[in-house]
C-alpha cells in the first residue's frame, strides 16, 4: 500500500491511498480531495495533486452548468 502526504487546509498532514481517491475538485481557494472514506480540503493546485497521485492524465469537465434554469 502506497500512501501520499498531503497538507490540509489547517496546515495538518494527512495520509491518502491513491487508489482510494475518487475525485479532486478544484475550489475557489483550495482543492477538495473526495476518497471513499471522506472528503478532505487541501492546500495545493488539482494538477501538483494528480502528480503526487500518480494519475497519467487529468479528465477536465468542461460541461456549462445550468443554473436557475428549468429544461
Amino acid at each position: 500500500m502506497r500512501l501520499v502526504k498531503l497538507d490540509t487546509a489547517d496546515g495538518a498532514a494527512i495520509y491518502v491511498n491513491p487508489e482510494h481517491v475518487v475525485a479532486v475538485v478544484k475550489g475557489l481557494r483550495d482543492t477538495r480531495v473526495e476518497t471513499i472514506a471522506g472528503v478532505y480540503v487541501v492546500r495545493d493546485t488539482p494538477e501538483v495533486i494528480a502528480r503526487l497521485l500518480g494519475m497519467e492524465e487529468i479528465s477536465v469537465d468542461v460541461t456549462p452548468r445550468v443554473i436557475g434554469q428549468v429544461i
